[in-house]
């Protein structure tokens, strides 16, 4: 994966959260319900006080499974690559018998 596809993705699902307010058990007591307002992350509805809070939510909660989620594509995309294109460039790169985690140049 690029860097710059690698920020764009980061980047989109950072915008994605925002600490704001939510309605939890709707409708909202000015829709005559019971539900309350709660400060937090709306696009996760988890409940934050501080913005010391949001922001280890995003570094704890929101960050991580997106990278295994692009890590894990990117390991599919090799791995099916790897006996179609990658024997293209092996030698140029220092792969090992279409090992592509034994790349001498480029390590993982």
């Amino acid at each position: 994966m690029k860097k710059s596809e690698l920020l764009r993705a980061l980047q989109q699902e950072i915008l994605r959260h925002d600490f704001s307010t939510f309605i939890d058990n709707p409708p909202s007591v000015a829709q005559g319900g019971r539900g309350i307002c709660f400060p937090g992350c709306p696009a996760c509805r988890k409940r934050l006080q501080t913005m010391n809070q949001f922001l280890h939510h995003l570094t704890e909660d929101a960050l991580p499974p997106l990278i295994e989620k692009l890590s894990g594509e990117r390991s599919a995309v090799v791995e099916s690559a790897a006996g179609e294109t990658a024997h293209v460039d092996a030698e140029r790169h220092g792969y090992v018998a279409g090992n592509h985690r034994a790349c001498t140049r480029h390590p993982i």
